[in-house]
């Protein structure tokens, strides 16, 4: 009787020993997989606003901010250093990528630059540049952002014709 009960508190316990260490396989697994989560969201905090993005740019009135237009689909890269390339393509834009360059502004969320696009008619003929000055502030999570920007638009002599103001927003290319 002595050995049954010893064999039967011996199966038990080897049962919950089994039963709990398999748990803790579960649930580090988990803490595992929602570490590694928060440990990129702070590795694209961390390395803040460089990368790769995608964009949607809304032109807006400068004096009631109305959306004027439709929203622009482009790409825009921070590169390490401090510059930036952009690409916005419409259906009525006859332009150049852009090239510029950006800073680190107040706290680790806010940047600010400016970039240039050579601007060109219908047949290939340059007619001038436009010039855009933005501010960028980075999400929390380092995902995305939002902007807001004015614009310069000068003729062939760098006169300047025409101004403008935009808005956009950006998802980080994963």
């Amino acid at each position: 009787m002595k050995s049954k009960f010893m064999q039967t508190i011996g199966g038990t316990f080897l049962a919950l020993v089994m039963l709990f260490g398999v748990t803790q396989i579960f649930v580090s697994g988990q803490e595992s997989e929602q570490g590694n989560l928060q440990e990129e969201q702070a590795e694209r905090s961390r390395q803040g606003i460089v990368g790769a993005w995608r964009t949607a740019v809304q032109l807006r009135n400068c004096q009631t901010g109305l959306p004027v237009g439709d929203v622009g689909r482009g790409l825009f890269t921070f590169h390490e250093g401090g510059t930036l390339s952009e690409f916005n393509f419409g259906p009525s834009q006859n332009r150049s990528p852009a090239h510029g360059v950006w800073e680190q502004q107040f706290g680790r969320r806010n940047f600010s630059g400016v970039f240039v696009i050579n601007r060109y008619d219908a047949i290939g003929t340059f007619i001038g540049i436009q010039k855009v000055r933005a501010t960028w502030r980075l999400s929390a999570s380092g995902d995305s952002y939002t902007s807001n920007a004015t614009v310069e638009i000068f003729d062939a002599n760098d006169n300047l014709i025409g101004t403008g103001c935009a808005t956009s927003v950006g998802t980080r290319i994963e």
